[in-house]
């Protein structure tokens, strides 16, 4: 694996984990809604207060998978590629840990943040750089609205917790999916997303400011169940799901998560593969005290 300058280095650990999947400024996507019959709308509501409820109170807390992340730039000259490869380990509400290692298996660098504050080591270089995810650094290139906090929900494809309203639902061009136009009263931003109610997912989110600007377009892909050790109903027979397993099998995560500008100029892709299963973290797992012979810098 080609070694990458620092600082490029750090700029896309924060696109795909301090900021999950971000892309400053990017032009408006265009999205292509039609007209809802008042039955498609009401079925499609009802699929997602069930969504919702859902992922409230049936998803894991927790993620643990191999990860592949790109980013990908075309020019008038070339196209480029930053690459890194490793795993990566999530929790509630925004604990994330990224372990980019080298063919050997070695670690090259360590990314984690609680949703407050975040870390990066340069193994080789014995460098830990650490700072607020409200630093200049991060908010240069986090768009307003996003919320750190919450970037567990970001990368698991669904909706944070908080009180929310959709104030609209449309039809997609690709029939049974509907477009819903949600408000955030906490955040004071709005969403356009992606819902398909029969798989029960989301496929894409677009983030918008108060006055409409597109901040953030993600697009979730291939979804997967997580799989557990499930429990046998009595009621219900040998073999046969409980309701409370039958529940966690909707609760399904992209391995395929990608940002692009309207012009396919820069794109990001996430890919995750072999997920664990069963997997639960603590606070501890998320942190990684500073050795000694590494040189502490502070990213303002």
């Amino acid at each position: 694996m080609r070694r990458l300058p620092h600082h490029v280095l750090l700029h896309l650990l924060i696109f795909f984990f301090l900021a999950p999947l971000l892309i400053q400024g990017c032009a408006r996507p265009v999205l292509q809604t039609l007209p809802a019959s008042e039955q498609e709308i009401a079925s499609a509501l009802e699929s997602f207060a069930r969504y919702q409820e859902i992922s409230a109170s049936a998803c894991s807390c927790c993620l643990d998978a191999e990860a592949d992340a790109a980013l990908f730039v075309s020019g008038w000259f070339s196209d480029r590629t930053a690459k890194l490869s490793g795993y990566l380990q999530a929790m509630e509400p925004a604990y994330i840990k990224f372990v980019a290692i080298n063919p050997l298996g070695q670690p090259m660098y360590i990314f984690m943040t609680n949703g407050s504050m975040f870390k990066n080591f340069n193994v080789f270089e014995e460098k830990a750089y650490l700072g607020s995810v409200h630093s200049e650094t991060y908010t240069k290139f986090a768009p307003s609205g996003f919320e750190p906090g919450f970037a567990y929900y970001w990368l698991t494809g669904r909706l944070s917790p908080g009180d929310i309203q959709v104030k609209a639902v449309m039809s997609d061009k690709v029939r049974g999916r509907f477009w819903l136009q949600i408000h955030h009263a906490d955040e004071g931003a709005e969403s356009m997303v992606l819902f398909d109610p029969g798989e029960m997912v989301i496929l894409r989110h677009v983030l918008q400011d108060v006055q409409g600007r597109h901040l953030l377009d993600i697009v979730y892909a291939e979804h997967q169940t997580l799989s557990e050790n499930k429990t046998k109903d009595s009621d219900t027979g040998p073999g046969v799901l409980s309701p409370a397993d039958r529940e966690k099998e909707l609760c399904r995560v992209p391995a395929l998560i990608t940002v692009a500008s309207d012009t396919g100029a820069k794109r990001i892709e996430l890919r995750l593969h072999a997920f664990l299963d069963g997997v639960s973290f603590s606070e501890d797992d998320f942190h990684l005290e500073i050795p000694d012979n590494f040189e502490q810098l502070l990213v303002r």
